[in-house]
């Protein structure tokens, strides 16, 4: 078989050519975004229950390598054959993974559930009293104000008369319309909710199968690439996965102990000032701080309404008591624990956040900044590769001042030219 030509106008040609067609898929992408996200919804709605044993395996995997990393090498003085001791060894950490995970979420269970059920039965038995309050501020608004009054009995009539009519016209389609939908939406929460556990199941299931067997995948996926690829490449591809393993762990390990601790603090905060529903706030700001820049305001707006029906000055101290935690969450917390491993900025925090939640809601804004941070490592790598190859610099500050690429070249070492009288000489 013939190999391309070599000349230099033919490559340049090609590299044109696939450049075109990566913008024109790209645009394709674009245009047809709304498209695309429903397919890749319908794809994950189908691949859900594997999706969840991806996740269930990797969230557990630090456990069973904790296992293997004690318990292995004490089976092989032991044990005489390899296969049999590291098989003990992964059922055993498969089984203490999953009795370490169930014994988090009971504790969480035992610890939370009971004081967030107190903090909603104080609020549902509190609700006629801030009824109470709200009306007696109308009346006295009213009474001291007669404009407003006449105004509020005019809508007040208006409201009348459009009930009246609504009553004797539009009732009955209505209430046929709420019995077709209610109907409806309770078969398919009920199809929905069996779904999931069915989904939830088969993934604890994969999970287990995955966490066993991880080793055996983990050694095809380099034989592959090992036969695929040349051997720098295949080097390339392989630290590409321990890179993206760490960025993972570290943001998903990272931000479960920040916003733990941020919880915490929060909770010592409202119970400091004397907020009401302590534990419910608490867990309500703890569990949005998941969702970077977001996430804080998301949990302060329903907390901060909670506390400003008992009491409005202590909710300005809560907003301004939230402020501050967010300020020392965000400058010193969460890079402290993250050990800044992720390393997107903000302004690209944003834009992944943006892109994330818009195609994929709440999961995409969760995952977003680490897959955002792995494109960007692969891109990284990839312009410092080229700039190497060409001797250039790959350190960013360095093309900070330049206005043109002869700017960094390094300067003439030549020698001066040596004055007349000293060539005479």
């Amino acid at each position: 078989m013939s190999k391309l030509p070599e000349q230099p106008s033919v490559r340049r040609s090609l590299r044109t050519i696939a450049a075109a067609l990566v913008v024109l898929v790209i645009l394709l992408i674009l245009v047809n975004v709304e498209a695309l996200s429903g397919e890749l919804s319908a794809l994950s709605r189908i691949t859900s229950s594997v999706l969840y044993g991806f996740v269930f395996a990797y969230l557990l995997n630090p456990f069973v390598r904790l296992v293997d990393r004690l318990l292995l090498p004490r089976l092989r003085k032991r044990m005489k054959k390899e296969k049999t001791a590291r098989t003990c060894s992964r059922v055993v950490g498969i089984l203490f993974a999953f009795a370490m995970g169930a014994l988090i979420i009971w504790l969480l269970l035992v610890m939370i559930i009971p004081q967030l059920w107190q903090s909603i039965v104080d609020l549902v038995n509190s609700m006629p009293g801030y009824y109470r309050s709200v009306e007696a501020w109308v009346l006295r608004l009213l009474d001291d104000n007669p404009q407003i009054l006449s105004y509020a009995n005019r809508i007040l009539d208006q409201m009348y008369t459009y009930l009246e009519d609504f009553l004797r016209n539009d009732l009955l389609g209505w209430l046929q319309t709420i019995v077709v939908n209610v109907t409806s939406s309770a078969v398919s929460s009920i199809v929905a909710v069996v779904r999931s556990v069915v989904n939830m199941v088969i993934g604890l299931v994969t999970a287990v199968y995955i966490l066993y067997s991880k080793d055996l995948f983990l050694a095809q996926s380099k034989k592959l690439l090992v036969a695929a690829c040349k051997p720098e490449t295949a080097d390339r591809w392989m630290a590409y996965g321990r890179q993206v393993d760490q960025i993972f762990n570290s943001f998903i390990i990272g931000k479960l102990i920040d916003s733990l601790i941020v919880g915490i603090l929060c909770y010592i905060g409202t119970s400091i000032m004397g907020a009401p529903y302590g534990v419910l706030i608490a867990t309500i700001i703890g569990i949005t701080n998941l969702i970077p820049y977001f996430g804080p305001i998301l949990g302060t707006i329903p907390c901060a309404v909670l506390i400003l029906l008992d009491d409005p000055m202590t909710c300005v101290y809560f907003v301004i008591f939230i402020l501050v935690l967010q300020q020392v969450d965000g400058n010193i917390l969460s890079p402290r624990i993250m050990s800044s491993t992720v390393g997107v900025s903000g302004f690209w925090v944003l834009v992944s956040l943006a892109i994330g939640g818009g195609l994929f809601g709440i999961v995409g804004m969760l995952l977003s900044v680490p897959v955002f941070a792995v494109v960007q490592m692969l891109l990284a790598d990839r312009i410092n590769r080229t700039l190497e190859s060409k001797g250039r610099s790959t350190v960013t500050d360095v093309y900070q001042h330049i206005q043109q690429t002869a700017d960094l070249d390094p300067p003439s070492t030549a020698p001066a030219e040596q004055p007349e009288t000293d060539k005479e000489a």
